[in-house]
């Protein structure tokens, strides 16, 4: 049986060229979406690598900090007296046991900060040695009434408390006063309790050193006391509002401060190659903490990010932060580069196949490899403008090979240079930073409407 000859153009594949149209723009405009879309999965590849070289910077930061005391959050003085009462007399073994805590009335801080970046590798830590001068006023009637009527208080083991987060930074002995007399300070023994006698410093979320201060019991006048420590660290300085009102005034010569923790500065002067100084108050009621009671923890003044009056020491200009913002808006920028490319295949007749649109997007992704590489060495700004001129040449360059014409690499590269430099603006206009990428998205889909507005999108096939 003879074998019947399909007519021309009715082969096998002719159904499916009828349904899919041969040379279709509005086909290809789907696949360079599709393709900027993919264009994600190497970006998120890159934003691993920046994860991980930020993780190293953090580790960086913590080997450092092992060495100069790490993060400090300073207490100033505070009064504390154990206690000890029977609440039940039928049962006589059943001791509680307390400490009276009472804080100034005034208190006022000064410090004097000086700020020193070590190099960690690749990495660079910014170390601090600071010098605070402390000033409080207490009312020594205040500990006396904080003890409970039906308590016993033992005066002879009363302390004059300070505190630090962490006592390696220490680089000289504290200097404290009270009244006029000097007060020796020791370091305080670990808080513990077996329930049959007190602890023998009160709870606290820094390490406490103490001194003894003579006639608490009976002393009626004020209570002067001034304190001098010099300390190091790393990274972090905070002050608790150790008293009911609490001041601080902090100079440094750092010139990038971050002013963190509970209570933010009423006035600061920062951003200069001088450096900055702020001033803080925190005062009674916005400190939010009993002057004078049986069962304070001194927890809540030493609590990070929720009282304290703090400053970081870092590099505004961190290039794992810029990069991984840079990032946030990967697909957008590739997706320009991408309509870029298919308006220029538009305009030109030339056709750019969709392996040539992958290479261009890995490209731009290479740009962010780049960019973290460069910029670790040589800061942000320089490291932009090292990768965006090597990308904005490559592709131009390839775009003049791919559409036969030096005019549309000439193009490419005007354009390119428009696209890295709305990048560079977001990157450095945070706050606008949404403001101005929603601009730009809608002014590329509206020229894009417009250079195609007399395109035939069905190819050589014209609907019906």
């Amino acid at each position: 049986m003879s074998e019947i000859a399909s007519p021309p153009g009715r082969g096998p594949g002719a159904g499916l060229a009828a349904l899919v149209p041969q040379r279709s723009a509005g086909l290809k405009l789907i696949l360079v979406c599709a393709l900027a879309l993919l264009m994600a999965i190497p970006a998120l590849f890159v934003y691993g690598v920046v994860y991980e070289r930020s993780t190293r910077e953090q580790a960086a930061i913590i080997d450092v900090s092992q060495r100069f005391g790490g993060a400090q959050s300073v207490l100033g003085p505070v009064l504390a007296a154990p206690w000890s009462r029977t609440p039940d007399p039928k049962k006589p073994d059943a001791v509680e046991y307390g400490f009276a805590i009472a804080y100034a009335e005034t208190g006022t801080a000064s410090a004097d900060v000086a700020v020193e970046p070590r190099r960690r590798g690749l990495y660079t830590v910014p170390v601090f040695d600071a010098e605070l001068e402390l000033e409080a006023v207490f009312d020594p009637a205040a500990l006396r009434n904080a003890v409970p009527r039906d308590a016993t208080a033992f005066w002879a083991d009363a302390r004059l408390y300070l505190g630090i987060s962490d006592s390696r930074g220490v680089k000289d002995a504290f200097r404290v006063t009270a009244n006029g007399r000097a007060v020796a300070i020791e370091p305080a023994p670990a808080p513990w309790s077996d329930g049959s006698s007190y602890a023998a410093t009160p709870q606290s979320g820094v390490t406490l050193a103490g001194g003894a201060v003579p006639d608490l019991e009976t002393l009626e006048t004020p209570l002067r006391v001034t304190a001098a420590l010099r300390f190091t660290g790393a990274d972090r300085f905070a002050v608790g509002p150790f008293a009911k009102d609490t001041t601080l005034k902090m100079r440094s010569d750092w010139p990038d401060p971050s002013f963190t923790g509970g209570v933010l500065p009423e006035a600061h002067t920062a951003g200069g190659e001088d450096g900055f100084e702020a001033s803080w108050r925190v005062p009674y009621l916005a400190r939010g903490i009993p002057g004078a009671g049986a069962r304070l923890s001194l927890h809540d003044v030493t609590n990070w990010d929720n009282r304290d009056m703090a400053v970081r020491f870092i590099n505004q200009a961190s290039p794992y932060q810029s990069v991984q913002r840079a990032l946030k808006y990967a697909v957008m920028f590739i997706g320009f580069v991408f309509l870029a490319y298919f308006l220029f295949e538009v305009t030109s007749g030339a056709r750019a196949h969709p392996a040539q649109y992958v290479l261009v997007g890995l490209a731009q992704s290479i740009f962010y490899l780049l960019l973290l590489a460069v910029s670790e060495r040589l800061g942000f700004d320089i490291a932009f403008g090292v990768a965006a001129g090597m990308t904005i040449l490559l592709t131009a360059a390839y775009a003049a090979s791919v559409f036969r014409s030096a005019a549309y690499g000439l193009r490419a590269f005007g354009i390119l240079s428009g696209i890295y430099a709305l990048m560079y603006v977001l990157m450095r206009a945070e706050d606008h930073a949404l403001l101005a990428g929603a601009f730009a998205s809608f002014a590329a889909i509206a020229l894009t409407m417009w250079m195609t507005r007399n395109v035939e999108w069905y190819g050589g096939a014209a609907p019906r």
